[in-house]
């Protein structure tokens, strides 16, 4: 192990004792209020000494609790179709040496085949969106535009057209994208990357040039990016307990909807991009929405690509990042319960990564960035591996680092065009081990 690395067992843990029994939310089919604390979510109470809530006293989005029986560890396997089951109780859960096996069903049977692997990844989205992020609510039934504007772009041969996502017939989000459109004929591959506001296009050029039809869309038109605000998805959608960043990946899912309409569009290419949260929101949209046939996260850390167990000096922590007064909301408030006990978490990051196969997967980032965890992306990387080699696809399996700071640039656009390239039309670079630097041994 490199010095200067840890990975967090139980005796490291503070010593928090939890008796209480609670009832967690499950999903969003049937649900039974239970009152309101705080603003954005139900506080949940996970323990008689520990309150899962944000801030402020106003906007409060509940969530609601359904009794349920768990299922953990041992019985026969569940039967197809089965939908896996969370613990009555977090307290229930028992400590996991390493990291939580992904060639395990939650029943203890192992999974020997890409058949199993299929009901596995069943388990795996029910589990991230329980424990993580929250239960993102089913495709709406419509996306249709509004003001749609056109025009070229400057400094480059393309078009740019602006126009507004209406998402669903009955709760009418609006959303707008920008489409960035090279002076080519057929159907194009497509990149899409969140933004806080439109037009950011110093990185169009290079996009466009390699033939690629790129999209940004406005991830805070859905919900704020600050805590102590209800975004207009959540207000639409009452009964979902989804975070921000699930919001975030579901309009990104949302364009993937619109450019179903497009005659020029290539769907089986649609790449998803993000930096930071951004890079956090792709690896999540990439992981539930298989639509995404390239999945991008750069420099996306904790709750990203990094690790929650194995992590070096100065980095963001679990405890760090669902702080209140930080980013808990971005996060289901039950992830706020593993703070200091990640050894009790039954997932980690390598899930996401490992839900994207067979898809391509690269996840860039910068040796210099410490508070991102380039160690734990790596590790993340490494431990996905199994399921990319079981799908016979080994080589979809990539992170790239390079020297710098916390930030996406031209060397990092250079990688995943460069890796989109091999993917979706065959060119394999001149420097592949670059792409794989997760399997050599530390």
């Amino acid at each position: 192990m490199q010095p200067g690395i840890s990975v967090k067992t139980m005796s490291q843990r503070r010593d928090v004792k939890h008796s209480t029994t609670v009832s967690l939310p499950i999903g969003a089919d049937q649900i039974t209020p239970s009152g309101t604390f705080g603003r954005r979510f139900v506080a949940a109470r996970l323990a008689p000494d520990r309150w899962v809530c944000h801030h402020g006293h106003m906007n409060c989005r509940p969530i609601y609790p359904l009794f349920v029986t768990a299922i953990l560890i041992g019985g026969a396997r569940q039967s197809l179709g089965d939908e896996w089951s969370p613990p009555e109780s977090l307290d229930e859960l028992p400590a996991v040496s390493g990291l939580p096996d992904l060639m395990t069903f939650a029943d203890g049977t192992p999974v020997r085949s890409p058949d199993d692997w299929e009901h596995r990844r069943d388990e795996l989205k029910a589990m991230i969106q329980y424990y993580e992020y929250g239960h993102l609510p089913p495709r709406p039934d419509r996306v249709t535009v509004e003001d749609r504007i056109l025009g070229p772009i400057a400094n480059c041969e393309g078009t740019e057209e602006r126009l507004t996502l209406v998402i669903g017939t009955q709760e009418q989000l609006r959303m707008r994208i920008a489409v960035y459109k090279p002076q080519t004929d057929g159907k194009l591959p497509v990149l899409i990357r969140e933004e806080h506001a439109l037009g950011h296009i110093e990185e169009v050029p290079s996009i466009l040039e390699r033939g690629y039809l790129f999209v940004e869309f406005t991830r805070e038109d859905l919900d704020p990016d600050a805590a102590d605000v209800v975004g207009p998805a959540q207000a639409a959608y009452p009964d979902h307990d989804w975070g921000t960043l699930a919001v975030w990946a579901w309009g990104a899912m949302r364009v993937a909807d619109y450019l179903e309409r497009l005659d020029d569009v290539d769907l089986e290419q649609i790449g998803i991009v993000g930096h930071s949260r951004g890079g956090k929101m792709a690896l999540l949209a990439g992981a539930l929405d298989e639509r995404f046939a390239l999945v991008a996260p750069n420099g996306s850390g904790c709750g990203g690509a990094g690790c929650f167990r194995i992590e070096q000096k100065k980095v963001e922590t679990l405890e760090l990042i669902t702080q209140p007064e930080r980013f808990a909301y971005w996060f289901h408030p039950r992830l706020r319960w593993f703070a200091d006990q990640e050894e009790r978490l039954p997932i980690d990051q390598h899930f996401l990564k490992a839900l994207v196969a067979p898809r391509a997967l690269i996840c860039t980032e910068s040796t210099g960035d410490v508070w991102a965890n380039p160690t734990g992306n790596r590790a993340t990387s490494r431990a996905a591996q199994s399921v990319f080699d079981l799908l016979d696809v080994s080589d979809h399996n990539a992170v790239h680092f390079r020297d710098g700071q916390h930030d996406l640039t031209p060397s990092d656009w250079t990688a995943i065009l460069d890796f989109a390239d091999w993917h979706f039309r065959g060119q394999r670079p001149a420097n592949e081990e670059t792409f794989f630097q997760h399997r050599a041994s530390d």
